[in-house]
């Protein structure tokens, strides 16, 4: 990899802590949001993407044991943000939305991308974001192929 390519993907990376962090900042200053932790929040984009996903899937897209998701979707689960079906056989199950956490997600989306639009607002052309959401694409397709 050229030094510089190096170099970007550096502050690529610091760049997505950076929002990261600043995402979670915002979603901690909503009333309705303040409730459900990052990852949390990140198993219902998730499932939401995913309808009828199972639990094994959940773990694997995040990254985790499925331990850790087996509490989080607990907890999804116990605020009435999904539903947990059971298959033909019961042993297989899978997991989905239920309104109110498709109204949460909503909500959560609205509140990140007003506060993120406000913020980077005058900043960017029109061509700048394209250039760099087709950017962004093409480095999806290459590690997919990959």
């Amino acid at each position: 990899m050229s030094e510089q390519l190096r170099q970007s993907f550096s502050k690529f990376r610091e760049a997505m802590w950076v929002i990261n962090d600043y995402v979670v900042k915002v979603l901690a200053e909503h009333e309705a949001l303040n409730r459900y932790s990052q990852q949390q929040l990140e198993t219902l984009r998730i499932i939401r993407e995913n309808p009828n996903i199972s639990q094994n899937k959940i773990a694997t897209t995040q990254g985790v044991f499925k331990t850790a998701i087996s509490n989080r979707i607990k907890k999804l689960q116990e605020d009435g943000l999904i539903t947990i079906n059971a298959g033909e056989d019961m042993r297989k199950k899978s997991i989905s939305l239920t309104g109110k956490g498709t109204e949460l997600m909503e909500t959560a989306e609205e509140v990140v991308y007003q506060n993120l639009d406000q913020l980077l607002e005058g900043h960017f052309s029109q061509e700048e974001v394209m250039e760099f959401s087709q950017q962004l694409d093409k480095i999806v397709q290459l590690i997919k192929k990959d």
